[in-house]
């Protein structure tokens, strides 16, 4: 779409306000909002703000950038008070129009060129669970419907509401329904542009809350939120095409995996240590990982188990479908754009070393411990999120992947919230210690 295609749009719809929206380095939704009339500048100059706001608003100098508007992410936005309004999601960049290099977007679009470079369009589909939760933070009654049951009636509502909305901004749900846990959810987002899914993952989760108020409850996106809970992740499928024939890298002969299928997953066993605080950046969220609960612990891949790091899901014949990689351990704490950016970036690294990865190991055939998965040298996942963040430190491969400021950036916000909260008491601690003598 052309700035001019931006602008008749804006027009036709009666659009009275803009908002531009940007991320900030942890992944949170950022937004400018000013009246419709000053568009046409924004989109051929840019819109100049604080850029603080880009490191979550730690405001140690006043840092001038700029919001450059991509006008392919036009969304209208018929539901306001005050009238129709327009959002455009935008790049960071300084006065000269280079990229931002803490900017998550520019990042993200700097991977997705080396991609090009090396012969290969991505495609990336999400599965987003959250929980549903009343207002005081309480599985809502009538929660328990159980894997894909029908639920309670907010829930039910909630959800549909959901999927009507993401259909009318033109975002492509694939399907939404009930998950295990009691009051959870999952939302199915259909394959698009890594760009793109990054973009609408910010205002999907947008869209979620505002629709859980309006039935009287709260969205929860913790990995996970209650100890006896199941879990809640962001998986993400990988698609992976030839730029010059259109042809699906990732699949050989009828449903085998190619040699770039087999190297890509290679790829993301032997980073998955290095990039774990980006696709799991919190302290909750490895306690989502230790439950077990098909979620992973080891960097495995298989085509059935669901505790694996990654899974080849059964497609069918090759003219249907696309071969996909399914990456289990991210979770909504993630920034979308700096997790996206990270696993292209392992599938790249395992594509260029052209090493094959370990025999898959499915659960249907036996059941591994840790022991004995120990005992096969299968790579252990950090458990904590300060084993992660050592991890981080300590590796070159996500440097120059993410770049020296945002990695900077991202080891300074979370070594300060993991000091937190080995500081803090908890109530389990005072329950199991508090009348403890000698």
């Amino acid at each position: 779409m052309t700035p001019q295609e931006v602008l008749d749009r804006v027009r036709d719809a009666g659009v009275s306000l803009v908002d531009l929206q940007f991320s900030d380095i942890a992944g949170g939704a950022r937004s400018m909002t000013f009246p419709v009339e000053l568009l046409a500048s924004s989109l051929e100059h840019g819109y100049r703000f604080d850029g603080a706001a880009v490191m979550g608003g730690l405001r140690e100098v006043e840092l001038d950038l700029f919001l450059v508007p991509d006008p392919d992410t036009l969304l209208i936005v018929p539901m306001s008070e005050v009238g129709t309004r327009a959002r455009l999601t935008c790049s960071v960049r300084r006065r000269d129009g280079t990229p931002f290099p803490g900017d998550p977007r520019s990042i993200l679009e700097r991977v997705i060129a080396r991609a090009a470079d090396l012969g290969f369009d991505a495609q990336v589909a999400v599965e987003l669970e959250f929980y549903l939760l009343s207002e005081d933070g309480l599985l809502p009654p009538g929660g328990s419907a159980g894997y894909f049951g029908i639920g309670d009636v907010p829930g039910t509502s909630t959800r549909d509401e959901i999927v009507r909305t993401l259909q009318a901004l033109g975002i492509a749900a694939g399907g939404a329904h009930h998950e295990t846990g009691p009051g959870q959810e999952e939302v199915d987002l259909l394959p698009t542009s890594a760009l793109r899914m990054a973009d609408q993952m910010l205002t999907v989760r947008q869209v979620i809350r505002a629709a859980a108020a309006r039935h009287g409850l709260r969205a929860n996106f913790m990995p996970k939120p209650e100890t006896d809970l199941a879990g809640s992740g962001m998986h993400v499928f990988l698609r992976l095409h030839d730029r010059i024939d259109g042809r699906d890298a990732l699949r050989g002969d009828g449903d085998s995996l190619s040699d770039i299928g087999r190297w890509a997953i290679n790829g993301l066993l032997d980073r998955a240590p290095a990039v774990s605080a980006v696709l799991c950046p919190s302290v909750n969220s490895y306690k989502r990982l230790a439950a077990g609960h098909r979620a992973p612990r080891h960097a495995t891949w298989a085509r059935l188990s669901q505790a694996s790091l990654v899974r080849v899901p059964v497609t069918g014949p090759s003219t249907a479908s696309a071969m996909e990689l399914e990456l289990r351990s991210p979770d909504n704490m993630a920034n979308p754009y700096l997790a996206l950016a990270a696993i292209l970036s392992c599938v790249l690294d395992g594509i260029q070393r052209r090493e094959e990865p370990p025999a898959p190991l499915d659960e249907n055939l036996v059941r591994y411990d840790d022991e004995e998965l120990g005992r096969l040298g299968v790579t252990r996942l950090p458990s904590t999120l300060g084993q992660a963040l050592d991890i981080f430190a300590d590796d070159s491969f996500i440097r120059d992947a993410l770049g020296d400021y945002v990695c900077g950036q991202l080891l300074h916000v979370k070594r300060t919230e993991w000091e937190d909260y080995r500081r803090h008491v908890s109530p389990w601690e005072v329950l199991r210690y508090g009348d403890q003598v000698g």
